[in-house]
């Protein structure tokens, strides 16, 4: 059973806990009042921020984004969701968004949990907010791409020995004018 908000009249983005130990969800309120939580992974959090760029990016949207506001969220949301994967289209009569979202361990995964749809100017504002929530957490190590804690980094590419990266080598462009 698919739970229909229509069109969303707020969205917003949440992170909570210390950088490495964070849980991430997205806060939305439907049309008829009703509120969901849709929890999910950083990953998911950084998938969807790519991919409502693309879409706005499509639609030629380059508006400046209102701040999302969500003053009359409730305190217990009545829809409260674990995603485990997502979806989005367009829906031409209004030029909205459409998100779909799908729960973890529900027998049916044809059929979405929750469907919403955003105004462009809700999706762009919500794109900012992920990457805003995606930028606070752990640096990323340069070499091997993977999340570094404040007390160091074991690298991969560095075979486990070194705690820091490797610092860039200088380039040899100086070195090779001098022998012509």
């Amino acid at each position: 059973m698919t739970v229909e908000f229509g069109l969303a009249t707020g969205v917003d983005a949440q992170a909570f806990g210390q950088p490495g130990q964070r849980t991430f969800r997205l806060r939305l309120l439907g049309e008829a009042g009703q509120a969901a939580s849709l929890w999910m992974e950083k990953e998911q959090m950084q998938a969807l921020s790519l991919a409502l760029k693309q879409m706005l990016a499509q639609l030629d949207f380059d508006e400046t984004p209102p701040a999302a506001e969500l003053d009359a969220f409730p305190v217990v949301a009545e829809h409260d969701f674990r995603i485990g994967r997502m979806g989005m289209g367009f829906n031409p009569p209004d030029s909205s968004v459409v998100l779909f979202t799908y729960e973890i361990g529900v027998e049916d995964e044809q059929e979405p949990t929750l469907r919403v749809r955003l105004s462009q100017a809700q999706a762009a504002a919500l794109g900012g907010q992920l990457d805003e929530i995606i930028a606070g957490g752990r640096p990323i190590c340069p070499l091997c791409g993977l999340a570094m804690d404040a007390g160091g980094h074991a690298c991969v590419r560095a075979n486990g020995h070194s705690k820091q990266p490797i610092p860039e080598e200088e380039s040899d462009e100086d070195d090779s004018a001098g022998d012509a």
